[in-house]
């Protein structure tokens, strides 16, 4: 039988407890049986002056998900900081698919915020083919476009920071004890990320 990885992308500019406490939720409702950090070097579609240096945003991952309730089954991937860029979630579904496809079958994690302009992803239309796309809800945000080619995680955990306001309260000098686990924490303010 196929492992099945759900995969979850972001920049994870930092990783943050809501990133975990999704993947701990989806661990714990059988969704998958790993649920793997894509760490992406750079969204075409997200343009940001404060990104973290990529492996650094991996590093961060590391700890998060070695912290987390799972950390056998909560893991990172680095593979779209090996592939051409920019990134693009279709690009590394197909070499996901090419290497581990016999062994593994994969699932993509999205929020309801990126499933607004889902139609600008490059072929958007294979991804919905090919793979179980899982939406968590965003507050503000319905999901309505693609509703009944999605599977929306109703009961997943809302977060209402981001990491925007991880980064403001860094710049400011003020803890994020509240909202990375400590070793992010420590790792941030040891490498003197998201200081202005």
């Amino acid at each position: 039988m196929k492992r099945r990885e759900i995969l979850y992308f972001g920049s994870f500019n930092p990783v943050h407890r809501g990133h975990i406490a999704l993947a701990e939720w989806i661990v714990e409702q059988g969704l998958g049986d790993e649920v793997v950090l894509i760490v992406s070097p750079q969204n075409p579609h997200k343009q940001s002056d404060d990104l973290a240096p990529e492996f650094s945003r991996y590093e961060m991952c590391q700890l998060a998900c070695e912290a987390s309730r799972y950390p056998d089954r909560i893991k990172v991937s680095a593979v779209e900081l090996t592939l051409d860029r920019p990134s693009y979630t279709i690009n590394t579904l197909r070499f996901l698919r090419e290497q581990f496809g016999g062994q593994m079958e994969f699932s993509v994690l999205i929020g309801a915020d990126n499933l607004v302009r889902f139609d600008t992803w490059r072929d958007y239309e294979e991804i919905l083919d090919n793979y179980p796309v899982l939406v968590y809800p965003r507050r503000g945000y319905e999901v309505e476009r693609f509703a009944e080619r999605v599977t929306v995680l109703e009961g997943a955990p809302l977060h209402d920071y981001v990491a925007t306001d991880v980064r403001r309260s860094v710049a400011e000098g003020l803890s994020v004890a509240d909202r990375v686990v400590p070793a992010v924490e420590e790792y941030i303010l040891q490498n003197k990320l998201y200081t202005k």
